[in-house]
């Protein structure tokens, strides 16, 4: 029955933590000595929009969740602040309906452009700066077809706001999908390797968000209480598994629903929290209060100081998946058709033919290693219109070059101005 949790926890943690700069905090400094987490300090309107945060995450990870269910139903991790920001990078060239799309998924409709852009940098910018022992890091990424005229703003947003390195590219080398991992490789110490199989000449771009963390427990798992110790999963199976074991003071509360604990990083700047079904409940049913309004916020204004006999089992889990279904069903199906309008990025018309997201998470006694990469694809719908029928008259002056096509060099330039009988 609680196979699971550990669902939870991952979409918990990245709610949490994930968003710092394209800088990288490299961490390692003594827990013991370390300055008091900073205090980042938001605007009422902010605020409310980190409540909308959270509530796309919350919606997000329960409709996956239910997806998941009706296939392998197997453990899973997800980046819903990787998903926000590389939607949000995206949204930066929707136009029209598509726009209007875009900002109810991600439950910022009351905001703006510019707010929404202005809440991303300021959060990434901020969260660098809590922990230094915290290794830490958000990259930004938009490869874009060199054979198609983008707008100079769309380019210049994502780079102001999101610190996106833009690379024009040919989708038609089958190299450049090799330069594309190895972007997302390189941004997550090589814990995701490979995003996407091949590119396509139709493609329009790829825009990619990288998160990275590395944190050491403040209170660490002692190695030699780690013992083997049943677990009973949701499929009735019942398998003795790695369990580490500590008592300590920790900030804790329950409810009806679940129990919950905080377990803090370094300073304590970022934690994971642990959400356990209570005896008789389910993950189906944590999943269902965490969609209610306020209930997140009001669960942890209930945390509590407690001496903790913690049991946790060490756990490891790659995921990738597509994530259209789960978009679509949460309000952007636009985005994904041919009446899509991303008028804001090209004057030729294009959608959005898959957002994807792979994942990494490490819990063991020192601490946490995940990391997340979301890719938007972009395509084409129609390539520019070619004339089928052309007259060329040349009854007035002209020029010509004369070429080698391989290369493009150029051999010879003329000018025909007048011609004689």
């Amino acid at each position: 029955m609680r196979t699971k949790f550990f669902l939870l926890i991952s979409m918990v943690i990245t709610g949490t933590f994930f968003g710092a700069s394209c800088d990288k905090n490299t961490g390692g400094e003594d827990t013991r000595s370390l300055p008091d987490p900073i205090q980042i300090t938001l605007r009422s309107a902010e605020k409310e929009m980190v409540k909308s945060d959270q509530q796309f995450a919350f919606d997000f990870f329960a409709d996956l969740f239910d997806e998941e269910a009706l296939t392998e139903d197997k453990n899973f991790m997800v980046s819903p602040l990787s998903l926000s920001m590389a939607l949000a990078m995206t949204m930066n060239g929707a136009s029209g309906e598509t726009a209007k799309a875009m900002k109810q998924t991600l439950r910022l409709e009351n905001y703006s452009e510019v707010e929404i852009n202005d809440y991303y940098k300021k959060l990434k910018e901020a969260l660098l700066k809590t922990d230094p022992t915290t290794k830490l890091s958000i990259a930004n990424a938009i490869f874009a077809n060199r054979q198609v005229a983008i707008h100079p703003d769309f380019i210049k947003t994502n780079q102001s706001y999101y610190d996106a390195t833009v690379q024009p590219v040919d989708f038609s080398d089958a190299a450049t999908a090799g330069i594309i991992n190895k972007w997302a490789s390189d941004q997550t110490q090589g814990l995701i390797k490979k995003v996407i199989d091949q590119t396509d000449a139709r493609d329009l771009m790829y825009l990619l968000n990288a998160l990275y963390f590395k944190g050491i427990w403040t209170t660490k798992f002692d190695l030699k209480n780690t013992s083997l110790k049943p677990f009973a999963g949701k499929d009735g199976v019942v398998t003795p598994v790695e369990t580490m074991q500590q008592k300590a003071k920790f900030n804790y509360m329950e409810d009806q629903v679940l129990q919950m604990v905080q377990l803090p990083y370094g300073n304590g700047a970022f934690s994971m929290m642990v959400l356990l079904p209570r005896e008789g409940k389910n993950l189906n049913d944590v999943v269902a209060v965490t969609r209610q309004s306020d209930y997140w916020s009001n669960l942890k204004s209930e945390l509590r100081e407690a001496e903790v006999d913690l049991f946790l089992p060490k756990f490891k889990t790659e995921y990738s998946k597509k994530l259209n279904d789960v978009l679509t069903k949460m309000g952007m199906g636009n985005a994904f058709t041919d009446a899509a309008d991303f008028s804001g990025i090209t004057d030729t018309p294009a959608r959005i033919s898959f957002v994807k997201q792979d994942t990494y998470i490490s819990t063991d006694e020192s601490g946490t290693e995940a990391a997340a990469v979301t890719t938007v694809g972009m395509v084409l719908t129609s390539m520019p219109v070619q004339p089928q029928h052309v007259i060329f008259h040349a009854d007035r002056p002209f020029i010509y070059v004369i070429q080698e096509n391989s290369t493009g060099a150029i051999l010879f330039m003329g000018a025909v101005k007048n011609l004689r009988k």
